[in-house]
């Protein structure tokens, strides 16, 4: 997939958007953004919308950043750089959503759900900053 403006990256550096993950990516933002408007457009219902959103906000959170931050990566470095490229696999390879999607969302649901009394939301979301450098670290040092 060739996209306007880009430039010929260095050779090992290449950040690659014709990718199924990238693509998987999409579709799956794509998809919670349609349910929503579905949900929308066949019930005026407060509690069900309040519903999708609580179950879906963190994943639509979690994909809206990763995307986000893989096309300024694409757009901003083209040439790439070994920086750019660890930051573009953490997203495209999947590891960190797989895991930090559902931690975060059990621990968003357990402080609601617990009205705050079991402090879940920040330790979850260390957790996924916490991972998200990890596997960075990988990408750049080991790879």
């Amino acid at each position: 997939m060739v996209w306007p403006g880009a430039v010929p990256s260095a050779p090992g550096f290449v950040i690659n958007l014709d990718t199924p993950s990238f693509l998987l990516t999409v579709a799956g933002l794509a998809l919670l953004i349609a349910l929503l408007f579905l949900l929308r457009s066949y019930t005026r219902s407060r509690r069900a919308l309040a519903g999708f959103l609580e179950a879906t906000a963190i994943d639509i959170a979690f994909l809206v950043f990763a995307l986000v931050l893989v096309l300024v990566l694409f757009f901003e470095y083209p040439s790439g750089n070994r920086d750019a490229w660890a930051l573009a696999q953490v997203v495209l390879t999947g590891y960190w959503l797989t895991f930090s999607i559902p931690v975060v969302t059990v621990g968003f649901s357990v402080h609601s759900r617990t009205r705050g009394s079991v402090a879940w939301k920040l330790p979850s979301l260390l957790f996924a900053m916490a991972l998200f450098v990890g596997v960075f670290a990988f990408w750049f040092f080991v790879q």
